[in-house]
């Protein structure tokens, strides 16, 4: 197995709804690489549409670590007794607005603008803006916008979190 940093996926945030039932398959094929895991969406029915991003260590992911991946991915659905639907699969960068989906992205990414997506509402909203200030026993804590309120998160109630891509905002910590 390649050497890479450990990661503590939140399976709900890589593998939202449909896509969770194949999170395993696709994790074990990704873990024997170089590459981390950050997202599974996948759609369809008679033919799976199945979209993943990845990043390399550096939390990078050029083209031709796409084509790489794409293909090491398409070789194991092969070899796989498995794994029977036909398929279309799209191996991409997370982007830059990258959705957050392992505890060490909550560290990685903290002083950044994210939007979250609620599974349950907050103060009678389920959209939140806000900076991140961290993860801790599995809540997230925000400041909101005007730097006023600070707000826990539980991440069993999150559904979505996303970067905020901004030019004066965003950092590489």
């Amino acid at each position: 197995m390649i050497e890479k940093e450990k990661t503590n996926h939140i399976e709900h945030l890589v593998a939202p709804e449909k896509a969770a039932e194949f999170f395993y398959f696709f994790k074990n094929i990704i873990d024997k690489t170089e590459y981390q895991f950050i997202r599974l969406k996948i759609s369809g029915k008679e033919e799976l549409n199945i979209q993943i991003m990845a990043e390399d260590k550096n939390r990078s992911m050029v083209i031709e670590d796409c084509k790489v991946l794409s293909n090491i991915i398409v070789d194991e659905i092969d070899l796989s007794d498995d794994f029977n639907y036909e398929y279309v699969l799209e191996v991409s960068s997370p982007g830059i607005d990258r959705p957050l989906t392992c505890e060490e992205d909550f560290d990685f990414w903290v002083g950044n603008k994210v939007f979250v997506k609620l599974k349950k509402p907050i103060n009678k909203t389920k959209k939140i803006t806000g900076t991140l200030k961290g993860i801790f026993n599995k809540n997230i804590k925000l400041e909101d916008v005007d730097g006023d309120n600070a707000l826990e998160i539980e991440v069993d109630n999150i559904k979505d979190i996303n970067i905020i891509w901004s030019p004066e905002v965003t950092s590489l910590n």
